[in-house]
């Protein structure tokens, strides 16, 4: 596990807006993407495995080798990262009941490549946990879309208020 100082940060921020400026440009027309439909499915599926705890359909959703990455931001504004394997379907229940809300997403795909992009927030048991911003980036491969790698970042403290309202 690596801890990065603020450079990370002012370069993390130059990407996002980068990519965004990129993404607000193209986001309509890949809507008519051919592959949208398809595309999107797997990003629902993605959420609905963990706001129902289906760890089945979560597994069924990666590409063999998958990597997740998490980033948090400490109270002092540096950055530790947490790199691991795909989930393991056990590791996910309806234990606990998980929601995980985004908005104003980003969708960027080409014929076998895809990247999705979002805000979000996070519940455990109907209580808000952390916010953070959601990418997926996913692979076409035998004509199936598969998720090849998770990342997000996990925002505790000044999360703004979800656009979505609360979750009750």
């Amino acid at each position: 596990m690596n801890t990065y100082k603020l450079t990370l940060k002012t370069a993390s921020r130059i990407l996002a807006a980068s990519l965004l400026l990129v993404t607000s440009l193209t986001s309509n027309a890949q809507q008519s993407h051919l592959e949208y439909p398809a595309v999107k499915q797997v990003i629902d599926h993605f959420f609905e495995s963990i706001n129902t705890g289906n760890g089945e359909l979560l597994a069924g959703l990666e590409l063999e080798g998958a990597q997740i990455l998490n980033i948090r931001e400490d109270t002092s504004g540096e950055y530790e990262f947490l790199q691991r394997s795909w989930f393991e379907s056990d590791n996910v229940s309806a234990d606990s009941q998980l929601t995980e809300r985004y908005w104003d997403e980003q969708l960027l795909i080409s014929n076998a490549f895809a990247v999705f992009w979002a805000p979000y927030d996070f519940h455990v048991n109907g209580e808000f946990s952390h916010c953070g911003i959601d990418v997926l980036n996913l692979i076409k491969i035998d004509d199936e879309w598969k998720i090849s790698h998770a990342m997000w970042t996990i925002q505790r403290p000044n999360c703004a208020a979800s656009p979505l309202g609360p979750l009750h």
